[in-house]
């Protein structure tokens, strides 16, 4: 079963005001990898295809970067994608799972067009992170373990994704978890990726406390 979750952007202070990031200082990669596989969980379990796709943000500042697109059918736009936000702090990436706007299969979808709609740099970035990262080989998989850091005197809730790659540097899976983090604390968290992954990251989407 393949499990994605919605991405809601944490602000630290939503009155604080924040700028956008030029856009074109994020790169989306070529490589996507168009799916149909099951999303959701328990009865909320839909059949849907998604692409998930990778933005870098090549700027010096971290921002909350926002993605869209259509699904094609190699000239004709077949449907939209649901835009999805994610934190990229500065010189890294993140994997983002685009789901079909109306969450349905679309069997004539052959390709993806990805947009990026904006990047917003806030005036405080989010507290939480992941420190420690380590993979693991486990024979024809890889497991990636990290510790979330809760710096901050409250607790919060986070979601935690992680991506794992095939050899050739393809995004084969992006699972993910919720998991409470106490104040000033910090929790280990460990994912296991599919057969044939070669590489894997654990990065954190929304929080709230």
């Amino acid at each position: 079963m393949w499990r994605i979750a919605a991405i809601a952007v944490w602000f630290a202070c939503a009155s604080e005001p924040s700028r956008q990031l030029d856009t074109d200082l994020i790169r989306v990669t070529k490589d996507a990898n168009l799916r149909t596989d099951t999303i959701g969980d328990g009865k909320f379990t839909e059949l849907a295809t998604f692409v998930l796709v990778e933005a870098e943000n090549t700027s010096k500042e971290g921002a909350y970067v926002t993605l869209g697109g259509e699904l094609t059918d190699g000239t004709n736009v077949v449907s939209q994608l649901r835009a999805q936000s994610l934190w990229i702090p500065p010189g890294e990436m993140r994997t983002f799972a685009l789901i079909d706007k109306e969450r349905k299969p679309r069997p004539s979808a052959k390709a993806a067009r990805i947009h990026v709609r904006g990047a917003m740099v806030p005036r405080t970035p989010p507290p939480m992170n992941v420190e420690g990262l380590r993979e693991v080989a486990d024979g024809d998989k890889t497991i990636v373990q990290g510790i979330v850091d809760n710096p901050i005197a409250r607790g919060g809730n986070v979601m935690v994704f992680a991506t794992f790659w095939d050899a050739g540097g393809k995004p084969m899976t992006r699972p993910f978890s919720l998991i409470w983090v106490p104040a000033k604390t910090k929790q280990p968290v460990q994912f296991v990726g599919p057969a044939g992954s070669k590489r894997g990251t654990i990065f954190l989407g929304d929080t709230a406390y």
